[in-house]
């Protein structure tokens, strides 16, 4: 039988024990999971607008075509990367929130979710500068400075150095999602079975991207990611 204190702010007591009983939520962790619903929500809004007209939109171009449009909507693709750089930090703001509903079913644990999930938005955030830079290529193209296959083969590696840095992101952000869902599933805020599929989807989080950076060959299946 062990006890945790989850009400220090109503200053009421209520105890957890191992045979799975629901731990009753204080205000605050109320008020910061709504928070954490909205953030949830805004992330796959934010990072949309960011993937779809450079990643999405432009499936299955060539580096002329793509290097076209860049170069006719330029505003858009860099308000478009802005959207990519201010969803990794949405990432952040969520792991924060989410930090502070499950510090009260175990601090350490809670803790270390918090630092794996602010790793993975500052990796992600990082390879960002890979796309900025393969803006830059797709924009040299106008200039004729280099030829149209050389311009493919830069683009072509800094895609590869992106792919590399949301792949370690989501390795991060997997550990730290994993734990997370536990804890939803140890204290019961959540329904079990949908902690559960959080534990699983996670744990996908982690296996998928380690498995493509192991095995970089097959990534060519599938295309970029990122």
């Amino acid at each position: 039988m062990r006890a945790f204190p989850v009400g220090r702010l109503t200053g009421t007591f209520t105890r957890h024990t191992e045979e799975g009983h629901r731990m009753a939520a204080t205000a605050e962790q109320r008020t910061y999971a709504r928070i954490a619903g909205i953030m949830f929500l805004a992330h796959f809004i934010i990072e949309a607008l960011g993937d779809y007209p450079t990643i999405i939109a432009r499936s299955g171009e060539t580096f002329a075509q793509t290097a076209r449009y860049v170069v006719e909507h330029e505003r858009l693709w860099r308000a478009a990367l802005l959207s990519v750089g201010l969803a990794w930090i949405s990432i952040a703001i969520l792991a924060f929130t989410l930090y502070v509903v499950l510090e009260p079913v175990h601090k350490r644990l809670a803790q270390l979710a918090l630092i794996l999930r602010l790793g993975g938005s500052f990796v992600g955030a990082a390879s960002l500068m890979f796309r900025v830079t393969k803006a830059q290529t797709y924009s040299a193209s106008a200039a004729a400075t280099f030829t149209t296959e050389q311009l493919g083969r830069m683009a072509a590696m800094t895609q590869q150095g992106a792919n590399a840095g949301v792949y370690t992101a989501w390795i991060f952000m997997g550990l730290g999602s994993t734990i997370f869902y536990a804890l939803f599933l140890r204290s019961r805020y959540l329904p079990r079975a949908l902690a559960g599929f959080g534990v699983m989807t996670s744990i996908l989080l982690v296996a998928v991207p380690m498995g493509s950076l192991a095995f970089p060959q097959y990534q060519a299946t599938t295309g970029p990611l990122w």
